[in-house]
């Protein structure tokens, strides 16, 4: 994630990030709008997935490797959190409800192509 931003636009953190720091750069702009840039730039997303999922580079991401990335990167960047470890809990809580939201949206362009 932090190699696709660059650092010029996002400042890389670890878990070895003292808790002061690191709630500073939970709230820096840099990291509200690569939180934002996330959720509204699915090429931005595409090219995260692709680092991760290698494998995948001449295919479509699948929903569930597309909703892993958007849970790992609203564990990290989200500012109302206030940490950045990720456990299987809290990616799976995450996982599924971006399946429900991804399944959502899928539903309503279906029913609005179907209708047009």
């Amino acid at each position: 994630m932090f190699a696709v931003f660059g650092e010029n636009r996002l400042k890389p953190v670890d878990s070895t990030t003292s808790s002061l720091k690191l709630a500073e750069w939970k709230t820096s702009e840099k990291t509200r709008t690569a939180y934002n840039d996330i959720f509204q730039n699915s090429e931005l997303l595409s090219k995260i997935g692709y680092a991760v999922f290698k494998q995948y580079k001449q295919e479509s991401l699948p929903t569930m490797h597309c909703a892993y990335i958007l849970s790992i990167c609203d564990i990290l960047l989200n500012p109302k959190s206030s940490g950045i470890k990720c456990n299987d809990k809290s990616i799976t809580r995450r996982i599924n409800a971006f399946l429900v939201r991804i399944r959502r949206f899928l539903k309503l362009l279906f029913e609005y192509f179907t209708n047009f």
